[in-house]
């Protein structure tokens, strides 16, 4: 028989929080404390005399309490878990350590029993196994590169920077590179998915463990500081285009982001995912150099419908250059040459000699294959020295040209070339427009204001026939033309070359009462200092 527990054990047995109870050898239950009526479902005055294996209904059976029998007979204890059925039906896990229990003679007589529930530690262990499982998953199969970093030895220099009187982090780390490379220096990788092996490294992940310093170029590393700085802000990310280091010392072009969870932070860790943008920045390169060309092609197209109004500006001053020589022979073959108006006629065919160059420099300009040069320009400058290409040919249609440009502008930054080219080809699309009318009168208006202080503005009007209904979209859409021998490049290039520089082009029907279209180019304005 199970020798009886004293009062004072069993007191001490009640206020556990674990569940005891004491059966004897056969399995009968001699004591059950209140912890144990909780955990299983059973009253005490129910377990008192039953069964444990009847009334638990251990899942493992014979077996399994068959195995911790003679251990406990063996050792004296034995510890393990055993899935047990409570009073309402449920199944609980239950963690149960077991303590053999002896007579005066050393012979054994019972076995008492502590246990407490396990099942929600296990149910939450395994979630966090699944959720592990599935984040390894997407770290090593997503086609990014993802790294978890230990940033634990940068909080003791960031305290020391804040102790010693720093308050603005960001202009300090821009004015002490040297302190954000210290920071990465100490900075280490803890892990790395497959893929930055491939984008980074030569194959070995050991090779790339230790401080990131190295991946990082100096044209890159305020990246890490403004890393630093959101982290300490409390907000939850920094995303940005940068660009960083191979291992073999290949710079590229990358999107960079770093993740601030509180969890992690606490943990001292950082997730950085890095996607390389090499192939977009090459593809992009090559749209450059596609516009480029086809805005070079447009030029050439525009210099060839010019070619008349070209001869005509370079014949007036040769012509001026011949008149002028001939009347200097003239003025030397008399018999008292006059030597003043000889000088005269030479000072004019200097003068018509550097007119001759301008017009030759500004058709070189314009059909020159180059990227663009954003400066700063004067809108009214542009407009009037795009004029100079078109002033013959708007001679030769009778067209009466009025400008209307407002003074004092601020400047716009822009290519100057690639917004000549808009001009002069929003200039003779008006002009061929009213021609192929054959309608009078024939007049072009351009204008320039900033009607809000910020956005300057030009407008081209003509008196042409206008545009058809539905087709003022259409216009800026490559390879669309109403025009028999036009390649439909005209406008769209002057889109992209407006929007380039962030403005907006947008053609309409006159609204003032009037017949003829309207072209609408706004730039953004820069302010000027004062």
């Amino acid at each position: 028989m199970t020798p009886p527990l004293s009062r004072a054990e069993a007191e001490v047995f009640e206020r556990f929080h674990d569940a005891v109870f004491v059966r004897d050898m056969e399995g009968t239950i001699h004591f059950w404390n209140s912890a144990s009526a909780a955990l299983y479902g059973w009253p005490s005055h129910t377990a008192l005399g039953a069964n444990a294996r009847t009334l638990l209904k251990c899942k493992h059976g014979c077996d399994a309490h068959s195995t911790a029998d003679a251990q406990v007979l063996a050792d004296g204890y034995w510890e393990g878990e055993l899935s047990r059925l409570t009073g309402s039906g449920d199944r609980r896990l239950v963690n149960a350590r077991w303590s053999l229990l002896k007579d005066a003679g050393g012979n054994p007589v019972g076995i008492l029993e502590t246990g407490y529930d396990i099942s929600s530690a296990k149910d939450l262990e395994r979630h966090l196994k699944a959720s592990e499982y599935r984040y390894r998953n997407l770290f090593q199969a997503m086609a990014a590169s993802f790294w978890e970093l230990d940033f634990t030895a940068v909080g003791p220099k960031i305290r020391a920077l804040l102790d010693a009187g720093v308050r603005d982090l960001e202009p300090y780390f821009l004015a002490h590179p040297e302190v954000v490379r210290d920071m990465m220096q100490s900075t280490r990788v803890l892990d790395l998915n497959d893929h930055s092996l491939r984008l980074f490294g030569r194959g070995d992940r050991n090779e790339m463990l230790g401080t990131i310093d190295r991946y990082w170029p100096d044209e890159s590393i305020q990246v890490y500081a403004r890393c630093v700085v959101k982290s300490l802000a409390g907000l939850p990310n920094n995303i940005e285009v940068t660009r960083l280091r191979t291992l073999e010392g290949n710079v590229f072009e990358c999107l960079f982001t770093a993740c601030f969870s509180k969890e992690n932070l606490a943990r001292g860790v950082i997730l950085i995912g890095i996607i390389d943008l090499s192939e977009l920045a090459a593809a992009r390169h090559a749209l450059e150099i596609m516009q480029t060309e086809l805005a070079h092609v447009a030029r050439i197209s525009i210099l060839g419908e010019l070619s008349a109004s070209i001869t005509h500006e370079i014949k007036q001053p040769l012509t001026s250059i011949s008149t002028y020589a001939q009347a200097a022979l003239r003025w030397l073959k008399r018999p008292q040459p006059d030597l003043q108006e000889v000088e005269n006629a030479l000072l004019q065919i200097i003068g018509e000699a550097q007119r001759t160059d301008d017009v030759i420099g500004r058709i070189r300009a314009m059909a020159l294959r180059r990227p663009a040069e954003e400066t700063q320009v004067s809108l009214n400058e542009v407009v009037q020295d795009s004029l100079k290409f078109t002033d013959h040919e708007l001679r030769k249609h009778s067209i009466r040209l009025t400008l209307d440009l407002t003074g004092a502008l601020p400047p716009v930054r822009a290519d100057r070339v690639l917004l000549q080219q808009v001009i002069v080809n929003l200039v003779m699309n008006a002009a061929q427009a009213m021609a192929s009318a054959n309608r009078s009168p024939r007049a072009l208006t351009l204008r320039s204001d900033c009607p809000d202080g910020r956005q300057l503005r030009i407008e081209v009007l003509d008196s042409g026939p206008g545009i058809a209904p539905g087709l003022e979209d259409k216009v800026f859409q490559s390879f669309f033309t109403t025009k028999s021998t036009g390649m439909g490049m005209g406008l769209p290039i002057c889109r992209s070359i407006i929007e380039a520089a962030g403005g907006q082009i947008r053609m309409a029907n006159r609204e003032d009462g009037q017949s003829g279209a309207r072209v609408t180019v706004t730039l953004p304005g820069l302010a000027v200092s004062a």
